[in-house]
């Protein structure tokens, strides 16, 4: 569960799950996806799953090899559930997503950001390198690693403002211009 990937795709499965029940429980009116704050949470573990998407489309597959990255469970985990989830978010959010919903969307990301060295920081260096610093951000020291850290936020902010960009602009293809 130390990997950021496990834990975006639980948090994907569980919100989607909440959504479901929300979804067939809520007769609000027109507004047909549940309670915002379910699909606000919805929407932000398509963004988190986004970045595992993206750091294997663009960092690890290359640097491992595509069908390492792909192989197995790795196969729904990287690649099947991040797009269904944020296909979904673009195609079926009826919602409207701000600007600050994309900045809440890097919350996951920070608070797993702040783990991270804060564990680290308690641990301290071992003879293995990687036993606690799994991804290796702290081997060129904390100040590159907490960097490494803000521009993964930084992208994870990216992620969030492309999605809510594509939804928008397939609201307004089908009608839907409550996004704006």
């Amino acid at each position: 569960f130390k990997y950021f990937t496990v834990q975006s795709n639980v948090f994907g499965g569980l919100m989607a799950a909440v959504w479901l029940i929300s979804a067939a429980f809520c007769n609000r009116g027109e507004a047909r996806d549940g309670p915002r704050a379910v699909v606000l949470l919805k929407y932000t573990a398509a963004v988190c799953l986004g970045l595992t998407f993206v750091t294997v489309m663009v960092f690890l597959g290359p640097l491992y090899g595509y069908i390492a990255m792909l192989r197995k469970a790795n196969l729904w985990f990287h690649l099947l559930v991040p797009l269904a989830a944020m296909a979904e978010c673009v195609l079926f959010n009826r919602e409207k997503i701000s600007m600050k919903n994309c900045a809440a969307s890097m919350l996951p990301m920070l608070l797993y950001a702040l783990v991270y060295l804060v564990y680290n920081l308690v641990m301290g260096r071992s003879d293995d390198p990687f036993r606690f610093d799994w991804y290796g951000f702290l081997l060129w020291g904390w100040g590159v690693g907490v960097f490494i850290f803000l521009i993964i936020c930084a992208g994870t902010f990216g992620i969030g403002a492309l999605l809510r960009v594509l939804n928008i602009c397939i609201s307004k293809k089908s009608g839907e211009n409550n996004n704006t």
